[in-house]
């Protein structure tokens, strides 16, 4: 009986083990087949990936046989490196406009910032001097830094709404920047509508409103600290040497006159007696040789030694006229100018001239009359003892820069009033400087052609009737 049963079993087990071996054979032949078919398959892509690349590649080479017989390689490289250097021009044209959009981005941030904690930005004219344009900005900085650190206002109270302590500091923190809202809008109130002699008058009234704020804000307890008080006290001082200065360049620009119309006139007084002395020396040397003529012997001969004499005096005056028209002309005083003109010639490009005019402004005109498409803006405005030396020297340092280099005549050059500004002031020149241009016709042009060409381009039909 047990015989049988280890019979059965072995039996099994040796049927079991066969039925393995042939699953494990079929595995194996299905393996291998998958495996040849994806050789199959990666050496058929292969091949059509050669086909392709062998295909392109005669195509190109066909491309170039018939470029070559059109165009030799030396043109064809011309024209890459033509091709090259638009890219290379694009470029760098690119990264200019760049940088002034990177400077806008700046400008308008810092705006930004200012009127998020309350500060309204300064707004300045084209005809502030730069120097003013330094003193507010850093002003305003530290207000800003000021503002930033929550010193710009004092709150003596710590408010709970409805048991909230956090509602509490958020109401108080809202009290806070209103009061510096309306206090900083106050003050470019007064600021405005100062003038030169009503400095102390602007300054109570500034004291005025403080106090008129911190009694409206007496519920939450709320003030302007004494710190920013003084630096908007600190800002209406710059604003007022601003006008102070203005003044004094009324009564500067009055003696400039005076000592221009007193050279023109000593120049004149000289050279009209030097050419009046000539006039009548010439007069009395032609009524000697109609003398001389009718005279004989030795009579003759001394009107003859006396018309030398006196050919060779009118001589002299005629050198001394000469030597006074040039000293005049050579140490006179005058205005340096530097003006450019956007629409005309676009940006960098800069003007250096002189003008003797008692109204310099009547040059600056006349430069910008029909002649150009629009009107000259000033940079400064020079007085100096020497107008022709500083000129030539400045024409000298820029030379290389000309824009018209066959003709020294023209006063263009390729910089920029900055770079102009540096070599005065190795000069030792002393002057107001405008870097900022108004362009008015210029811009105005612009805006005027835009709109006309969007009304030519705008296709939407007008909401309005025609007649209403």
């Amino acid at each position: 009986m047990l015989n049988i049963f280890y019979t059965q079993d072995k039996v099994i087990k040796k049927h079991n083990k066969t039925q393995g071996n042939m699953i494990e054979g079929i595995d194996i032949h299905n393996v291998l087949w998958a495996l040849f078919g994806v050789i199959i398959i990666v050496l058929a892509i292969k091949a059509k990936s050669n086909y392709t690349k062998r295909t392109e590649q005669i195509a190109e080479t066909q491309r170039q046989k018939e470029n070559l017989e059109k165009e030799s390689v030396e043109v064809q490289v011309s024209k890459f490196e033509r091709e090259s250097k638009e890219v290379n021009y694009k470029i760098s044209s690119g990264q200019e406009h760049l940088k002034d959009l990177d400077k806008s981005v700046e400008k308008l941030e810092l705006e930004r910032l200012y009127i998020e904690v309350g500060l309204l930005p300064p707004v300045y004219r084209f005809d502030d001097r730069e120097e003013l344009k330094a003193q507010i900005n850093k002003c305003f900085t530290d207000q800003y830094n000021l503002i930033s650190k929550g010193l710009a206002t004092d709150a003596y109270t710590k408010w709970e709404w409805f048991g909230c302590e956090k509602t509490g500091a958020k109401m108080v923190e809202d009290y806070r920047y209103l009061l510096l809202k309306a206090f900083n809008a106050e003050f470019d109130a007064i600021r405005k509508k100062m003038r030169h002699s009503t400095y102390e008058t602007a300054v109570n009234k500034l004291h005025r409103v403080n106090e008129q704020l911190g009694k409206l804000s007496e519920t939450a307890n709320v003030t302007i600290s004494a710190e920013f008080f003084n630096l908007k006290i600190n800002e209406l001082n710059a604003w007022h040497r601003e006008l102070s200065h203005r003044e004094r360049q009324k009564a500067e620009r009055k003696k400039q006159q005076a000592i221009l119309r007193e050279q023109n006139q000593q120049s004149a007084d000289e050279t009209d007696d030097l050419e009046d002395e000539i006039s009548y020396r010439s007069s009395d040397l032609k009524k000697a040789q109609t003398l001389a003529l009718k005279l004989h012997g030795a009579s003759a001969k001394v009107m003859q030694d006396k018309i030398y004499k006196m050919k060779a005096e009118i001589a002299k005056l005629e050198n001394k006229f000469q030597r006074a028209t040039s000293q005049a002309q050579i140490t006179k005083a005058g205005y340096i100018y530097v003006i450019s003109n956007l629409g005309s010639f676009g940006e960098s490009i800069v003007k250096i001239g002189m003008t003797r005019r008692l109204e310099p402004m009547d040059r600056v005109n006349e430069l910008g009359d029909a002649s150009v498409p629009f009107k000259f803006d000033v940079h400064t405005m020079a007085f100096v003892q020497n107008a022709p030396e500083i000129e030539k020297k400045l024409h000298r340092k820029f030379d290389p820069k000309r824009v018209n280099v066959e003709n020294n005549r023209k006063e263009f050059f390729k910089i920029s009033p900055e770079e102009v500004k540096v070599a005065m002031d190795e000069l030792k020149i002393q002057s107001d400087w405008f870097f900022d241009v108004e362009a008015k016709e210029f811009r105005e042009s612009v805006l005027i052609r835009e709109a006309m060409d969007k009304l030519e381009h705008d296709d939407t039909p007008n909401s309005l009737p025609v007649s209403i």
